[in-house]
């Protein structure tokens, strides 16, 4: 009689590895004990249930190649097309009743928080593909460029769970771990994370949770709604080539005029030069300091750009 033999197969990428017997993991459970008053026995149990993430480790140590493109092109043809706007429409339909609170206890636009949740998410499609304590666990207990940081979020993390009665496991985000549909780490989240839906618990995985938690998060880092965020100017000449572009590049309103940038006539102050190259040509933009805000979640023109163009589009 033959033996059939059933060859299982494991991701290379996810293991087992008892964390609880390591001295990284001895280690921060003596600190957790000792400086936040955590059962040692908790911890142990938590480390020993940890999936060691290889793959997660790479991508922080340099041996993982990022395929990702976060061209301008890719944000205009992937966010700003008419597909993604109508996803944005029935977005604050379905919400309408926590954007309206939101908007009403922070003074944030509907249309500026559902972008947000459009570019981090696509409205909770993406963003909870890993396990944060799995991804935390082996980036703050494995050598490499951004383990303090990791350190940090994966204590955090164990903060946040206690006393907001979450199970740590469960806990779905990014690679980085990052949680839930507006992509909070949870240091972020400890500081800016919004019991919304009043069930008693600020939860990252929450959709009202997580609209709450970015209109504080704009709020107290200075986004008011009475202001513009971004505004098209005029260009002439090609001496706007030589301006720096960025969240960090502010130009008086002469300067802007004397490079040829033009801004429209209700517009008399100066403002951030945002110049990105889209194939043969370049979209111009100015940015007030709703625009800075923006940059504030995520130091990229490119990201910042589209969610105050996706925003206008909404309110349109």
């Amino acid at each position: 009689m033959k033996q059939l033999f059933i060859l299982i197969l494991v991701p290379f990428f996810l293991y087992s590895f008892d964390y609880s017997k390591t001295y990284a993991g001895k280690k921060f459970i003596q600190k957790m004990h000792i400086r936040y008053g955590f059962n040692k026995s908790y911890l142990k149990k938590l480390l020993k249930k940890a999936h060691h993430r290889q793959d997660v480790l790479d991508r922080y140590n340099g041996k993982l190649k990022h395929a990702t493109d976060y061209s301008w092109h890719r944000y205009k043809s992937k966010i700003l097309i008419p597909e993604s706007i109508e996803l944005g429409r029935e977005f604050m339909q379905k919400y309408a009743p926590y954007l309206d609170k939101a908007q009403k206890l922070y003074g944030v636009d509907k249309e500026i928080i559902t972008a947000f949740i459009r570019v981090e998410s696509k409205f909770g499609l993406y963003g909870g593909e890993y396990s944060v304590w799995d991804a935390l666990v082996t980036l703050a207990l494995n050598p490499n460029r951004k383990q303090r940081f990791f350190k940090e979020q994966l204590t955090n993390a164990l903060i946040l769970a206690r006393r907001e009665h979450l199970n740590v496991l469960s806990l779905r985000g990014s690679f980085a771990g990052a949680m839930g549909c507006v992509q909070q780490v949870p240091s972020i989240y400890l500081k800016y994370g919004v019991d919304l839906n009043g069930d008693g618990v600020r939860n990252p995985n929450s959709m009202p949770d997580c609209i709450g938690s970015i209109a504080k998060f704009l709020k107290y880092n200075g986004w008011r709604s009475s202001r513009a965020t971004i505004a098209k100017p005029k260009v002439k000449g090609s001496s706007f080539l030589s301006l720096r572009s960025g969240y960090r590049s502010f130009y008086s309103y002469n300067t802007l005029i004397n490079y040829g940038v033009i801004p429209p006539k209700w517009w008399r102050s100066g403002a951030y030069f945002i110049r990105l190259r889209d194939g043969d040509s370049y979209d111009v933009y100015l940015g007030d300091k709703n625009y800075r805000v923006i940059t504030k979640y995520n130091a990229s023109k490119q990201y910042a750009l589209s969610i105050a163009l996706y925003a206008k589009s909404l309110e349109k």
